[in-house]
């Protein structure tokens, strides 16, 4: 398997999520955004792993990070965006939800300025790990 092609389509997923979390912001709903904003950084977390050949088939690629920081020779900009990475995914573990009832969302306990910032830092890292793919290809 092409594994640039492969982390290209990480990046394409990473983008649509990161969009859909910021209509879902602009829409209010705070539980869609997080939902998205998370699969957001699975997938720019895939696409990293990807970059090197490392394929996450069972359980969080943001813990998986760790393992392509230990293992392979990276450079200090990788380092730094695994570990923003990882970061922002224990923010966003952090944001409590509250599963009431199956018959409706769950609840969020979330200000709208936490949710701001986090789209902001998800939306930087984003484009921070495009440059790291760009870079990797030159």
């Amino acid at each position: 398997m092409n594994t640039s092609a492969l982390a290209s389509e990480f990046i394409l997923r990473s983008l649509r999520n990161l969009k859909e979390a910021k209509e879902a912001y602009e829409d209010g709903d705070t539980y869609y955004t997080l939902t998205r904003a998370y699969e957001c950084l699975n997938n720019i977390s895939n696409t990293l792993l990807a970059m090197y050949g490392i394929y996450v088939v069972d359980g969080d690629p943001i813990f998986s990070l760790e393992y392509l920081n230990e293992s392979r020779d990276i450079d200090e900009k990788l380092k730094s965006a695994i570990s923003e990475i990882q970061d922002l995914g224990r923010s966003l573990n952090v944001i409590n939800y509250f599963d009431e009832s199956s018959l409706k969302s769950p609840s969020i306990l979330a200000r709208d300025k936490e949710l701001r910032d986090l789209l902001e830092k998800i939306s930087k890292i984003v484009e921070l790990v495009q440059d790291i793919f760009d870079d990797f290809h030159t």
